[in-house]
């Protein structure tokens, strides 16, 4: 059992923190330099932010990899509980096997507690028991390494999700598609904030409840109703703080996409934006739809992906929701790029609408007839072949003229040998600057291998709003809503008349 101060050299490279007590007890690490003062907020590994480099919050415990810390970075593992409570801690390698204890009984009412230092020494690794104490609870205990706190219900303020700051656009720069992902991200760390702060107080809950029937001596009677009232007061209090903070970051990120929607490419903007009718600058991505979750309130955040694309764009389906989304897709393709010309493949006839909207930027007479299919993609499957060998003596020689090819009605009217000049399309350096969108069912009865290679190489869009997304940082599903064209006649036609515009 070691005593305040007591240090020794750390031999395992990999080190549990444990802590057992009479009542609910989080734990938290920070990572440190000499001054014991995180870098940012992001050192901190607590039940909003479960991991930072080096460190993790791995169910009861916290896991500290030596090996995998910043240079120079030290580690102080601690304590939080509602009331001063007595701990015991436990520091383990990852057989189980012990390597240190150590017991911390506050006596000055103290409610978050600092156990232990895990630091480099002359090249080697050490740990020091600490027992200092925070009366002020992990509020105090965070401020005092460099954290900031919020006077609200919640202990603190969440590390991992800090509240999203405007992007102001310096004057005269044109919002890019890293713009938009950067607000997509500030929302899904805003969510999963709220998410994790609702987990933690219903856990806190359950544990609070649990110890309040413990004692079969005390379970009953005016007491044990007091503690069970105060538990579930405490949980309303840590939701309905999480609750604000996502309402008033979710307020804050739709007021900055409203200022910012203005300002984007036409192709990455609302149809109601003015950069429609502006003069137009070439764009780095195309809005495909919305992202939301109708449970945790009504933020809508633009999905986008980059430019140029780099595999097909695929509408699953084969109806009228389907030509919209389609239509929509080839109209912003079409603004994306000043002189941008369309390729329409439609055997069945279905994309008549698209076919006269785009009808002044016609790369080509459209196919619709299963006749004029072959021709047609053999066609330019061949020209992208010659364009990339001439890339390949001289770069500044070819002309690369950006286009829009439309497959609709894949894969029926399309024979192996098409789909085959279609999947020559992705991958010929000479057909980079094509855009395809292939609108389609998955039709498990055409056993077709090329059509399953160019399915499965496709990134897929749902048509209806059942679509689901997972984002990147967090792993939250959002619901996906496609894009479509305008309902508003006027509206439409002034974004047509725009096309091939600079």
């Amino acid at each position: 059992m070691f005593s305040p101060g007591q240090n020794a050299p750390l031999t395992a490279r990999t080190v549990r923190f444990t802590v057992s007590a009479a009542a609910p007890v989080d734990l938290c690490a920070f990572v440190v330099d000499d001054r014991l003062r995180v870098a940012s907020s992001g050192d901190v590994v607590f039940y909003n932010q479960p991991r930072t480099q080096g460190v993790r919050l791995d169910g009861d415990a916290i896991v500290v990899e030596v090996d995998a810390l910043p240079a120079g970075a030290r580690v102080l593992c601690a304590t939080g509980t509602a009331s001063p409570v007595a701990v015991s801690t436990t520091l383990t390698d990852p057989s189980g096997a012990s390597l240190a204890s150590f017991a911390v009984d506050p006596c000055g009412g103290e409610t978050a507690l600092l156990c232990w230092e895990l630091y480099p020494h002359n090249g080697n690794w050490k740990f020091r028991a600490l027992g200092q104490g925070y009366a002020g609870g992990l509020g105090e205990m965070f401020i005092a390494h460099g954290v900031e706190v919020d006077d609200g219900a919640a202990p603190v303020k969440q590390p991992s999700q800090p509240q999203p700051q405007p992007s102001a656009v310096p004057s005269g720069v044109t919002p890019s598609f890293e713009w938009l992902w950067k607000i997509f991200e500030d929302a899904a760390r805003s969510a999963a904030a709220y998410i994790s702060a609702h987990e933690y107080a219903q856990h806190r809950l359950d544990d609070e409840l649990s110890a309040a029937v413990a004692d079969p001596a005390t379970r009953t009677g005016a007491a044990a109703e007091a503690a069970r009232a105060r538990a579930h007061q405490r949980c309303e209090e840590l939701g309905a703080a999480a609750e604000q903070r996502y309402r008033d970051d979710s307020a804050q990120l739709t007021d900055e996409l409203r200022v910012l929607d203005g300002t984007l490419p036409a192709s990455m903007a609302t149809w109601a934006s003015p950069s429609w009718t502006t003069i137009r600058t070439p764009s780095d991505g195309i809005r495909v739809g919305e992202l939301s979750a109708p449970d945790r309130g009504p933020l809508r955040v633009p999905l986008c992906v980059p430019l140029p694309l780099h595999r097909p764009l695929w509408i699953d389906g084969d109806d009228s929701a389907t030509q919209q989304v389609v239509t929509a897709l080839a109209l912003r393709l079409l603004a994306a790029q000043s002189g941008s010309r369309i390729d329409i493949v439609d055997p069945a006839g279905t994309l008549a609408e698209l076919r006269q909207l785009t009808t002044p930027v016609f790369a080509g007479p459209p196919v619709l007839d299963i006749g004029g299919v072959a021709a047609k993609l053999k066609g330019l499957a061949d020209s992208a072949d010659l364009t990339s060998l001439a890339l390949s003596t001289d770069p500044a020689a070819a002309h690369l003229e950006p286009r829009v090819l439309v497959l609709a009605g894949v894969p029926h009217g399309y024979s192996s040998d098409d789909l085959v000049q279609v999947f020559r399309l992705t991958q010929l350096p000479g057909a980079q600057h094509i855009s395809i969108v292939i609108a389609g069912a998955a039709d498990t009865v055409v056993d077709e291998p090329a059509l399953q290679i160019l399915f499965e190489q496709s990134q897929h869009l749902p048509t209806t709003d059942a679509g689901h997304f997972s984002d990147p940082w967090t792993r939250n599903d959002w619901t996906f809503t496609p894009d479509t064209i305008p309902a508003d006649a006027v509206l439409l036609q002034r974004v047509v008349a725009t096309l091939g515009a600079v």
